[in-house]
């Protein structure tokens, strides 16, 4: 069994709590194959409006953005709209899976998977400052409903004034403190609960303060019942979000932020399940622990020169803790010190120029002992059981890296608007400096028409850190790299019918592999002595995808959204050519929406999406120096999809309005026809002669009520 397997299964382990039948879903869901400008980052951007970026061809912008002449009316669906999708449960980040090009990767993976990227690719952002991660362990984000005032996603082409991914951007904004009365909200569902308090000081200054907690954890136990394992920590989350705004006028602020997150699960396994008969390893069990703690001012400002600034300064503490087995532990605690700075100049009517500069440190305290192989995402055997050496150390990586990133904003004629860019990046701990050309481009060829074109470069370290740490990984790794490219067109077919297609294509290079299996020419000595992982790996993704959007009437609206594409990766040393664990070749949302009366909103989802792929057992032998134990021989790496998904999600949304308060209510249906979706297999018994189907989830109703004081 696959190492990677279980932790992704640890991950999912929160989401049973959706069902009183999800018992077997948690057991082998562990063994499953497994950009705008800157300104839209300022907290002076209002609400409730949406269109697409004029600066990021594909960028889906979900707040208010001022257009210029050269953009066509947006496909784009508002944030409201998307805030009400059905199966999202008020969560804003998971509504991003009604949009093209995004899938949640394989089950119910908590970070979403872009244009064939990994989610280990992507780079995420709350006002402006980088955070630790936004997804929990069941799959729900960070980010509170009522504090949210837009998010974006950039899945390709952005712009140089970010860094660090080679996948997607995903920048998330607050609103405002309310100034002008306070007020209260006490959130409740099914899954968590949290309260939420806006206080305004004076004139000048106001704050709010969020903190939520899931729910699950008190009744998980009485839901889960199975023979092969008993949960040590039952999974649960925390998080906490809070800012005091100081704006002394309205051309500038200052904004003080505090935002933190906590998820943990574990589990202990009964000697004779499945899971230990085919890794004894695992005795003992397994345990995960993470969290992050995150302290930022940002400054915003307007000048009467033209120019605009936004200056942050921020802390972010990490922590991850993981024991597996008997005496396979890491521990790590990670602080990073960031200065980040944007600024816009104009110097004409036609240019406008942005710049920006960054520096980060980041210190991380490690200790450990693992007698566990390396593995990758391609690995498909990852058993403990499978080691050849016990790596431990511990110490201390300090990383640094500046960024220097600037743009021209150039409106060449009414019709036609470029803007070319570049990032300097210099990293002192891997020696490498990267001067990566970027480019942006839209012209109107129409009043009703506007083409979009996009092309970057990209890199970024590994998100692991344990790949390249010097105990336990290759210090010796470069960063992996990407190219991207990308056109599309933007049409409003009349007013109220919007429709925007978008053709990318993009390589990567650089993909951290861990070392190949040893084989019978190679003593265990000399397996021991190559390096653990290595820069050998490439991929490619390309496809088009297709979003319309459809205001039929004041009551009725909807969107459909279809991505046809292609994501592969290539073993550089074998060379062999194989799909990767997210493509998903045909994916599509249906979204509709009904505003029955003042009070009542309808609202309904289809989705359909390809099989998820998975490496396929071929053959089992048992192991010539451990009786008992059988090894497993896999095929190609994900040569074989599973059938077909697809989910219908239905809500109702209620509103109620008294004296002195008021109340949200919703109500949603998730998989409404029962549909057995197969996201992935397990193989039961010693000997794995026994496959099952690995299900998500079946017929779930959910209910949240938020009360506003």
């Amino acid at each position: 069994m696959r190492l990677g397997f279980l932790l992704g299964g640890l991950t999912l382990i929160a989401a049973a709590a959706n069902s009183a039948e999800a018992a077997n879903n948690v057991t082998a869901d562990t063994e499953t194959v497994g950009a705008a400008s800157p300104t839209t980052e300022s907290p002076n951007i209002a609400a409730d409006t949406v269109t697409r970026d004029n600066d990021a061809p594909g960028t889906v912008t979900l707040d208010t953005v001022t257009t210029t002449a050269q953009s066509a009316e947006s496909a784009q669906p508002e944030t409201p709209r998307l805030l009400r999708v059905a199966g999202a449960g008020n969560d804003p980040l998971r509504a991003l899976e009604a949009l093209p090009g995004v899938v949640f990767g394989r089950g119910r993976e908590p970070a979403p998977a872009v244009r064939g990227s990994s989610p280990d690719d992507n780079a995420y952002y709350l006002d402006f400052l980088p955070v630790g991660y936004l997804f929990h362990n069941d799959g729900s984000s960070i980010l509170s409903a009522p504090l949210t005032e837009g998010f974006t996603l950039y899945p390709a082409a952005f712009g140089p004034e970010f860094n660090g991914a080679t996948g997607a951007v995903i920048t998330a904004r607050s609103r405002s403190p309310y100034k002008d009365d306070q007020q209260t909200q006490l959130d409740l569902s099914f899954l968590r609960a949290g309260i939420l308090v806006d206080a305004p000081v004076n004139e000048d200054n106001a704050f709010f303060l969020s903190a939520r907690m899931s729910l699950f954890q008190y009744y998980l136990e009485n839901i889960v019942d199975s023979d092969d394992f008993e949960f040590t920590t039952v999974p649960e989350f925390y998080d906490y979000q809070g800012t005091w705004e100081y704006q002394p006028d309205v051309l500038s602020s200052w904004r003080f932020q505090v935002v933190g997150a906590r998820d943990k699960a574990g589990l202990d396994f009964d000697e004779s399940s499945d899971f230990v008969e085919q890794d004894p390893g695992l005795a003992g069990g397994v345990n995960i622990e993470q969290y992050f703690n995150s302290q930022g001012v940002v400054y915003d400002s307007e000048f009467a020169s033209g120019l605009s600034v936004t200056s942050g300064l921020s802390h972010l503490e990490e922590r991850f803790s993981f024991r597996i087995g008997q005496g396979n532990r890491i521990n790590a605690n990670s602080h990073r010190f960031g200065w980040r700075n944007q600024f816009r100049y104009p110097l004409s009517l036609n240019h406008e120029l942005q710049f920006g500069v960054e520096y980060a440190e980041r210190h991380i305290d490690y200790d450990g002992q693992f007698n566990a192989p390396p593995c990758d995402e391609f690995s498909s055997d990852c058993r403990l059981v499978t080691s050849t050496e016990t790596v431990a150390g511990s110490g201390t990586l300090i990383l640094r890296e500046t960024n220097l990133n600037i743009a021209d904003r150039w409106d060449i004629n009414r019709q036609w608007q470029l803007q070319p860019g570049a990032l300097l990046s210099v990293h002192e701990y891997s020696g490498n400096q990267y001067l990566e050309p970027r480019l942006r481009s839209r012209y109107q060829l129409s009043e009703a028409v506007t083409w979009t074109a996009g092309y970057g470069k990209y890199h970024s370290l590994p998100g692991n850190p344990g790949e390249y740490t010097p105990e336990f990984g290759n210090p010796d790794l470069d960063e992996t790299r990407a190219t991207h490219y990308t056109t599309g067109i933007e049409w409003t077919l009349r007013p109220g019918l919007n429709l925007s297609s978008e053709i990318y294509y993009k390589t990567i290079n650089d993909i951290v592999v861990s070392r190949a299996p040893q084989n019978s020419e190679q003593t265990t000595a000399e397996y021991n002595a190559l390096p653990r992982y290595t820069n050998e790996a490439s991929g490619e993704a390309w496809g088009t995808e297709w979003l319309l959007n459809a205001n039929v009437s004041e009551r009725w609206y909807g969107w459909a959204s279809l991505a046809w594409t292609r994501t592969q990766r290539t073993d550089d040393r074998s060379g062999e050519n194989f799909r990767y664990a997210y493509d998903k070749p045909l994916v599509l949302n249906l979204v509709a929406n009904y505003q029955w009366n003042d009070d009542w909103n309808l609202g309904l989802k289809w989705r359909y999406e390809s099989g998820q792929l998975i490496t396929p057992l071929i053959g089992v032998s048992e192991d010539p120096d451990t009786p008992g134990l059988y090894n497993p021989e896999y095929g190609a790496p994900f040569s074989q999809r599973l059938s077909a998904y697809h989910r219908l999600d239905v809500r109702a949304d209620r509103s109620f309005l008294f004296n002195q308060w008021s109340m949200d209510l919703y109500l949603e249906v998730i998989n409404l026809y029962a549909r057995e979706n197969v996201s992935g297999v397990r193989y039961k018994n010693a000997d794995y002669s026994e496959r099952e189907d690995v299900t998500d989830l079946p017929p779930l109703v959910s209910l949240g009520i938020q009360a506003t004081f």
